[in-house]
C-alpha cells in the first residue's frame, strides 16, 4: 500500500509541478540571477564562466526538483560568488521559457525522471529558464568560486546589453527577455 502512495505522490507532482513536467520532457530547469546594484546609476553583475571564457552572462543555477527559484538563486550566489543572504535581497522571480539545445549538446546531463531516456539516448534536450531579480550592494565583497567563475564585473545597462551578445543567439533572446521582464517593465510601471 505504501508503494502505491509513493507512485500517487510522484504522479501528482508530475502533473501539477512545472519542474517535474520539464524533467519528464527532457528540459533541465535553471534560474538566471539578474543582480542589480543599489547604486544611484544601476549596475548589473555579469560573470565569465570558467568553462567558456568567451561569454558574459548573469550567474545561473540549476533547480533541483524541490527547489524554488529563490532557494536556487541563494545557493547560486553563495556557491559561485560567496555572497550570503545578508548581502543580497531577493525581489521576485518569473518564468521565461524553454530552449532546445543543438544536437551536439544534447545528453549533457542525465535527468533522473526524463521519459526521453526510455525513447532514445537523449535524456536532456534543453534547458528551461526562470529568472530572479536580486538586489546587492556593488561594494559587497565577492569571492568568486574559481572552479566556476573566471571573472566578474559590474556593468551599466549599455555594457550589459552589449556583453550578453557574446552568448549564442537563442540564449541572448532568453537573457534579453529576463532583462525586459524583471528590470525594464518594472521600471516603466513605477514611472506611471
Amino acid at each position: 500500500m505504501n508503494l502505491d502512495l509513493d507512485w500517487l505522490r510522484l504522479g501528482y507532482k508530475w502533473v501539477f509541478n512545472q519542474k517535474y513536467r520539464l524533467h519528464l520532457t527532457g528540459f533541465r530547469p535553471e534560474v538566471i540571477c539578474i543582480i542589480q546594484s543599489t547604486d544611484l546609476e544601476k549596475k548589473y553583475l555579469l560573470v565569465q564562466p570558467f568553462q567558456d571564457q568567451s561569454i558574459w552572462m548573469p550567474p545561473q543555477e540549476g533547480l533541483h526538483l524541490e527547489d524554488t527559484p529563490k532557494t536556487a538563486s541563494m545557493r547560486c550566489l553563495k556557491t559561485e560568488l560567496g555572497l550570503t543572504e545578508l548581502q543580497i535581497q531577493f525581489r521576485r522571480s518569473i518564468w521565461l521559457g524553454k530552449r532546445l539545445f543543438p544536437e551536439y549538446r544534447r545528453d549533457e546531463r542525465d535527468l533522473i525522471y526524463s521519459m526521453r531516456g526510455w525513447v532514445d539516448k537523449n535524456r536532456m534536450i534543453g534547458k528551461a529558464y526562470f529568472a530572479a531579480l536580486i538586489i546587492a550592494d556593488s561594494k559587497a565583497i565577492i569571492q568568486p568560486n574559481l572552479a566556476e567563475i573566471y571573472q566578474y564585473q559590474w556593468m551599466n545597462t549599455r555594457e550589459l546589453l552589449q556583453q550578453i551578445k557574446t552568448n549564442p543567439p537563442d540564449k541572448q533572446k532568453i537573457l534579453r527577455q529576463a532583462w525586459i521582464k524583471l528590470v525594464v517593465r518594472v521600471g516603466y510601471k513605477s514611472l506611471r
